[in-house]
């Protein structure tokens, strides 16, 4: 027989998860973690005037499905096709920039997947659990086995790539959740990572990092749940793919990395969920370990520390080039990956970046002490950095000399240092404050989500209030 293929490894773990009994209780607890945490940035974005008006397209464009019946996304009570609402899912969680980081960005395209799921099959909590923690499993797995080989450095950067990975991955996991909610067995769990791996959109960086335009939100989420139900469905009906795809010397680590890690794609590595990554700040998530110093530099010393000085954020070098975007951003979503403006924001006065910054960029970038900042900040590539996570801050004086400097070893959220399940709670209550009836009842049953055997709360009790801000 041939060697086992990585698709095949990823395979016969997912097949097991139709049998929960070996998997830790922590990873249990941390998915419904990661489905609360989801949904309140969906909550939050179904009332954002970008979050309605996808919708309203989503809702011209979508084809029903004959034998599928509809599916209402969060916080709409209008019913689309399957596809449909899982692109609606994923563009609303996007839109904030707070859904979480595990695996890259597994949350949300499983989120979004497992939701419009639930409804169409009818899955039960346990079933429902049981798909989740595949989809976020796998997409963390198989983005992490070339993110984090060799400490990261492996990684080819963006500019020689154009590709931000992260929506591949996202596809390959939600056709493993697909195939596993629909009961395959695990040679078709394969076909279908294979299948959906070979239609998974280019996720080109320009989007994230460049002028992207108002798109950007579905790339991690909605999109490939579209692709992960499809891939599913081929593989259901017999089609395959190719099994290699992620190995072979013209497959997706090939274009991506310098080498990867199997080990971490194999899960011998542990359990990604056990180590959840998730986000304080509403701002792309390379920049927060910067975010993080700058404002310990300035709670320490007064914001006067950074007077005339360059401050000089370290980085892994191959983010550097998309994180330090020249000029000032003309959108919100510019405004989010934008590292100086994020970087200006702490040192002048937040102590965590929130959605209304960037929303509000434009009257921001008025301040000239914003502006001041802004031109001042520079990140550079740091070798010696082990991980994004990481950072180093340098305030220089004109001639070189260092004023002072923090080191960052894990920012707020990263698994170094995680936020607390009541943070989490917390963050989940203000991104819903006003939108719920009872938001707390709400959580409370998204925390029990394997005792329930029907699973139309989720979608019927996060219609906020009111429609629109």
């Amino acid at each position: 027989m041939s060697e086992p293929t990585l698709f095949d490894h990823l395979a016969e773990f997912a097949y097991g998860i139709v049998d929960r009994g070996h998997i830790p209780e922590a990873v249990i607890v941390e998915a419904k973690y990661a489905l609360l945490d989801t949904i309140g940035c969906m909550i939050a974005g179904s009332v954002r005037p970008e979050g309605r008006a996808f919708a309203a397209a989503e809702a011209s464009v979508s084809v029903p499905q004959p034998n599928i019946p509809g599916v209402q996304p969060i916080g709409f009570d209008t019913s689309l096709p399957e596809a449909g609402a899982a692109r609606v899912n994923g563009y609303i969680g996007d839109i904030l920039e707070l859904n979480d980081l595990i695996g890259g960005h597994a949350s949300i395209g499983a989120v979004s997947t497992m939701l419009t799921l639930a409804q169409t099959l009818r899955l039960d909590g346990h079933k429902a659990l049981g798909a989740l923690i595949t989809g976020i499993e796998v997409t963390a797995r198989v983005n992490m086995g070339y993110r984090e080989s060799n400490g990261g450095r492996d990684n080819r950067a963006f500019t020689d790539v154009g590709i931000s990975s992260e929506g591949i991955p996202s596809t390959i996991g939600t056709s493993a959740l697909t195939a596993v909610a629909l009961g395959l067995d695990e040679d078709k769990i394969a076909a279908a990572m294979a299948i959906g791996g070979s239609l998974a959109g280019w996720c080109p960086a320009e989007v994230l990092f460049g002028d992207g335009g108002s798109i950007k939100p579905i790339l991690f989420g909605g999109w490939p749940a579209t692709v992960g139900l499809m891939a599913g469905r081929y593989a259901s009906a017999g089609l395959t793919g190719p099994r290699k795809l992620l190995e072979c010397p013209i497959g997706l680590y090939a274009t991506v990395a310098k080498g990867y890690d199997p080990a971490i794609v194999q899960g011998v590595r542990g359990w990604q969920l056990a180590h959840p990554r998730r986000k304080w700040h509403a701002c792309c998530g390379f920049i927060h370990a910067g975010i993080d110093g700058v404002i310990r530099l300035r709670i320490r010393h007064g914001p006067a520390v950074f007077d005339n000085v360059t401050i000089e954020i370290g980085v892994v070098p191959p983010v550097a080039p998309v994180i330090a975007a020249a000029g000032k951003p003309n959108n919100p979503t510019q405004a989010r990956f934008n590292g100086p403006f994020n970087i200006a924001i702490a040192a002048l006065e937040a102590d965590r970046i929130q959605p209304h910054h960037a929303d509000d960029a434009t009257d921001i970038l008025d301040n000239p002490s914003i502006e001041n900042l802004l031109r001042r900040v520079r990140f550079v590539p740091a070798p010696e950095l082990p991980h994004f996570s990481h950072s180093h801050i340098r305030l220089r004086e004109a001639d070189g000399t260092i004023r002072v400097e923090e080191h960052v070893s894990g920012y707020k959220g990263s698994a170094a240092n995680p936020l607390t399940h009541r943070e989490l709670e917390e963050k989940f209550l203000a991104l819903t404050a006003g939108l719920l009836r009872n938001a707390t009842d709400y959580m409370a049953n998204i925390l029990t989500l394997e005792r329930h055997t029907d699973l139309s709360f989720l979608q019927r009790d996060s219609i906020p209030l009111h429609k629109s801000t």
